[in-house]
């Protein structure tokens, strides 16, 4: 089949790596701006750059509320992008558009973050772990909280499969068993490692707790999604002049350029004292 061939295989690749890095690092800079409005909200200094961010407050000055609110405000504000863009997704169903790749990534990764931060920030007490510390939850409490996370990776791992095989048709006017190793690894597993070396090499040395271990997160997340590709029910889409497979070159310039000037913009850092 014509439409399986290598050329075709790469653009769909490199379509969904640029949808990966952005969807990445929209997800990562929303956290870091919520850091540095909700720390304005308590007047406390702020220094924020490419990877990490510190605050300049000595331990005394740390109050209940403060913690609460600068600690879980943006993995509610990236729960939100995550519910977001899977109605974007939905919303462009029976449209070849291939930006619905970048939502997919989206779900992914805002999943990853929010459920990933409450089992693992629950058992390594860092990130939204530090609210849990200071609310002083007992042992059942966090229990709970981890089996919360855990379920939803697992769910959206396999709810992954049918958004993907449903997005087949922004390239394809039907999605078969015949496809799913063609389309699978292009769409998802191929972007998922590149994607996973490009971040860490962007992050690289100040590889923050998110950064650290979201990969294994993720990376169970996919194997997950690929155990379950097997019960993937057949496709047929509606007919559409305009389907083809090209490259998102608008998507893919705007992500290399976002890329590189956020690196190096931020290199150094930003300081904000309120």
């Amino acid at each position: 089949m014509q439409s399986l061939s290598r050329k075709n295989f790469w653009i769909i690749a490199v379509n969904s790596l640029a949808s990966y890095v952005l969807a990445y690092l929209f997800i990562f800079y929303v956290n870091q701006l919520s850091y540095v409005l909700t720390a304005g909200m308590f007047n406390y200094p702020i220094t924020v750059d490419y990877a990490t961010y510190f605050f300049h407050v000595e331990p005394y000055q740390w109050t209940h509320d403060a913690v609460f609110v600068i600690f879980s405000s943006g993995y509610i504000l990236t729960f939100i992008f995550g519910v977001l863009s899977l109605l974007a997704f939905f919303s462009l169903t029976g449209v070849s558009a291939p930006v619905k790749v970048f939502f997919f990534w989206m779900v992914m990764h805002s999943s990853n973050y929010v459920f990933g931060g409450l089992l693992l920030g629950n058992l390594l007490t860092e990130g939204i772990g530090h609210v849990f510390n200071w609310m002083y939850l007992v042992d059942t409490a966090r229990l709970i909280i981890s089996l919360i996370g855990f379920f939803g990776l697992v769910m959206t791992s396999l709810f992954a499969v049918r958004i993907v095989a449903i997005s087949a048709d922004s390239y394809f006017s039907k999605f078969n068993e015949r496809m799913v190793p063609f389309f699978i690894t292009a769409q998802v597993l191929v972007p998922f490692i590149l994607g996973a070396v490009i971040m860490f090499f962007y992050f690289f040395p100040k590889n923050m707790f998110h950064e650290r271990f979201g990969w294994i997160v993720l990376t169970v997340m996919i194997f997950i999604f690929f155990m379950s590709t097997r019960w993937i029910d057949s496709l047929h889409f509606e007919e559409d002049e305009e389907r083809a497979i090209r490259p998102m070159k608008g998507l893919i310039i705007f992500t290399i350029v976002f890329l590189v000037a956020s690196r190096l913009a931020l290199h150094h850092g930003i300081s904000f004292s309120w």
